[in-house]
């Protein structure tokens, strides 16, 4: 495949992983991830090694977009290749829509490792430049230390 090829895909992938994200559809946001699934920030590094554990990061994810009342997570990709015929590595920026008005925050930078898995695409990886207090930080901190306590 071309290299031009990668960022349809990726946009495509982003756009409909997003909305099952934001609908707040656990189980549909569930089948855009693999596992193992890697999930970075600057405080750490999350990996769900089972859909169990999967499941716990992204119902806390959504539950936090819930509590914040987002209503739409857009996301743009930047950039997108293809490492090899099953793998796209892609940056792209995320913003946040509250009340029918993008939040004042600067969108954040994430980078994606796509994998395509069974004919269909999964996050291998995902990694996140966003502030310590952002959602994306706060879910994977509140995940780690409940992992340490149990």
């Amino acid at each position: 495949m071309k290299h031009e090829d990668a960022q349809p895909i990726a946009q495509d992938f982003l756009d409909r992983q997003g909305e099952a994200t934001i609908a707040g559809d656990v189980d549909a946001t569930l089948e855009w991830c693999d596992i193992p699934c890697t999930l970075e920030s600057m405080e750490g590094r999350a990996v769900a090694k089972n859909e169990t554990e999967m499941r716990a990061i992204c119902l806390s994810f959504i539950n936090g977009l819930k509590g914040n009342r987002f209503t739409h997570m857009v996301r743009k990709v930047q950039e997108a290749i293809f490492k090899d015929e099953d793998t796209i590595w892609a940056t792209y920026e995320t913003r946040y829509v509250q009340n029918g008005n993008f939040l004042p925050e600067e969108p954040y930078v994430g980078f994606v490792i796509l994998k395509r898995k069974d004919d269909r695409w999964k996050i291998s990886t995902m990694q996140f430049a966003v502030s310590s207090n952002s959602l994306a930080n706060v879910t994977l901190r509140d995940w780690a230390s409940g992992r340490q306590e149990s």
